[in-house]
């Protein structure tokens, strides 16, 4: 998933392509600034509503978010994140009587039967090989050994094109690519 901030108004193909060669380059050049400055900015704004959204905290968000930057040749600014259905380990998981207690999305959820330790009561302890993964017996009632992770349903690809974080990128991009362009041409044609 990406999102794609551009500058693509006819008249400035008009213009661009009545300059010179290099007139335009230099147009060309300080659009490309333009959109990188601009989308720097909403980078960092989009990053405090997807932490609130899916309900991670730390550097989780800011590493799964990348840019591709504006250039010369490509006037576009791309924020891109990929990735799958996130473990339970990323939410604040604790073991709860009978299950396991997370905050996917900010929302408390238990998951029944699930588990973040192991060996018999009262003497339950993190197992290193585990890596703080929550885990679901699939064996049926019985411990045979086989166990599955546990996923929270939450991917920030689909998260980055909904709700607030997408409000946010729609309303900075409405609100500072306009003025960015129209000094970035200023620039250039004084």
């Amino acid at each position: 998933m990406r999102l794609l901030v551009t500058f693509d108004a006819a008249g400035l193909q008009r213009e661009i392509a009545g300059l010179e060669a290099a007139e335009a380059g230099r147009l060309r050049t300080r659009l490309a600034g333009a959109l990188n400055e601009v989308g720097a900015e909403i980078h960092k704004a989009l990053l405090p509503p997807l932490r609130a959204q899916t309900g991670l905290k730390g550097a989780t968000v800011a590493r799964a978010v990348h840019d591709i930057g504006a250039a010369g040749d490509r006037l576009a600014f791309s924020l891109t994140t990929r990735g799958g259905d996130i473990s339970l380990k990323y939410f604040s998981p604790r073991e709860a009587q009978g299950g396991v207690i997370a905050r996917p999305r900010g929302v408390r959820t238990y998951v029944q039967g699930a588990v973040l330790k192991s060996g018999r009561s009262p003497n339950r302890a993190y197992a290193e090989r585990l890596h703080g993964q929550v885990f679901r017996n699939v064996a049926g009632g019985k411990w045979r050994g086989r166990i599955r992770k546990v996923k929270s349903g939450v991917f920030i690809p689909r998260e980055l094109v909904q709700g607030a974080a997408c409000a946010t990128f729609e309303r900075m991009v409405a609100s500072d690519l306009p003025p960015a362009v129209g000094r970035a041409l200023t620039l250039v044609t004084a």
